[in-house]
């Protein structure tokens, strides 16, 4: 799987994702499409998409996963993308001490919102299982957000987990007694 550009008829420009035989992958390309076209979006940012969405099925397919549930395994994806470089057909990673990640976290970040968006889209078009959603969002109370980001009404709200290479790395150690 990889990013690939395309050229519309019309002049315009996107990013999609072909697989090995560079074949168009069906739900990511109608993803890309429509956020190229009908939301908009630049097309670096389609570009950006495409080379996230390439990743998240590459990792599915090394490690037997199916694309529209990977939502609950997004935790695993995690130190993939971080000790994992291109498409070099390793299969085995093992960071030691002193190892230099391949990814920053921030691009991790990028990763894991466009693998997140891509999710969004399959469970809107019936590509995906509505449960997705749950392991992608949380319902949470506002009383821990700041007053200007609570908004009128107050209750609870569906908001992003918190599913980030900053949480899953940087989490305190746990102390021993």
């Amino acid at each position: 799987m990889r990013a690939f550009l395309v050229r519309l008829p019309s002049g315009t420009r996107y990013w999609t994702v072909v697989d090995e035989c560079f074949e168009v992958v069906g739900p990511p390309d109608s993803f890309l499409l429509e956020m190229r076209l009908a939301r908009g979006r630049a097309e670096t940012t389609t570009k950006a998409y495409a080379e996230g969405v390439s990743l998240s099925l590459r990792w599915c397919l090394r490690t037997g996963r199916d694309w529209k549930t990977t939502a609950r395994d997004m935790g695993l994806f995690i130190p993939w993308l971080r000790w994992t470089g291109g498409d070099t057909g390793q299969t085995i990673v093992v960071p030691g001490p002193g190892s230099n990640p391949v990814r920053s976290d921030a691009r991790i970040n990028k990763i894991l919102t466009a693998v997140r968006l891509l999710l969004l889209h399959a469970v809107a078009n019936k590509q995906a299982p509505a449960w997705v959603l749950e392991q992608i969002y949380e319902i949470g109370g506002t009383c821990d957000l700041p007053l200007e980001a609570r908004g009128e009404g107050g209750g609870l709200r569906h908001r992003l987990m918190s599913i980030s290479a900053n949480a899953v790395f940087n989490a305190p150690a746990a102390t021993m007694s």
